[in-house]
């Protein structure tokens, strides 16, 4: 990568807290991200009430849960998801491109067929529209042909949707699971993570 550019982390309302604090910790602290800009939807912020801690309200304490140091936190740049005038909903804002994780189907949905709900969604069509990679780890099981023809609708537009399968060859614990695959993520975005190397090698 010629150049550092700042990355965007998106968390939408489907269950998968601890994957998304995981991936607030390693992208933020990843060298080749100058800066974080995070968005947080209120469905999200319900989600970790249940999955995490009930006293997560807002962004700032969605950050808190992550248990980051100071260093790591002055990187992360948050953003309400009713400001849809912030810098990342621009084009002519150059970033690395963008996360989101975990995605809902709503939220695949809109971002398939370019309805801009919000901060969240309007910087994932911005990715879009500028070709810059966008990854939709999209959680949600079985699959109904909707989710099926969104997925098939995203991927025209240029996204990459990643469900967060477990990586059972290389995982053995839950955690390893998470980083596992929030490498995968970081690979496709062309970040470096701070992780063990939990890629396939071949069998031998």
């Amino acid at each position: 990568m010629s150049e550092s550019l700042p990355l965007i982390l998106g968390v939408s309302g489907a269950s998968g807290t601890r994957l998304a604090l995981r991936a607030l910790g390693l992208f933020s602290a990843s060298p080749d991200v100058p800066a974080l800009h995070f968005v947080v939807t209120a469905r999200a912020l319900l989600v970790a009430r249940d999955e995490v801690d009930g006293k997560i309200r807002t962004a700032r304490d969605y950050v808190a849960a992550a248990g980051l140091s100071r260093a790591t936190r002055s990187k992360i740049v948050l953003h309400p998801e009713e400001a849809v005038h912030a810098s990342i909903s621009s084009g002519s804002f150059r970033t690395q491109g963008m996360a989101v994780i975990p995605c809902s189907s709503g939220t695949l949905g809109s971002i398939a067929h370019g309805i801009s709900r919000g901060l969240l969604e309007r910087a994932a069509d911005v990715c879009l529209k500028e070709r810059r990679r966008l990854v939709l780890a999209f959680r949600e099981t079985p699959l109904s042909l909707v989710h099926a023809e969104n997925i098939a609708a995203a991927t025209r537009a240029g996204a990459i949707v990643a469900p967060p399968v477990p990586a059972f060859y290389a995982a053995r614990t839950a955690e390893e699971m998470l980083d596992a695959f929030l490498l995968r993520v970081a690979d496709l975005l062309e970040v470096s993570v701070d992780v063990p190397d939990l890629r396939w090698t071949g069998s031998t």
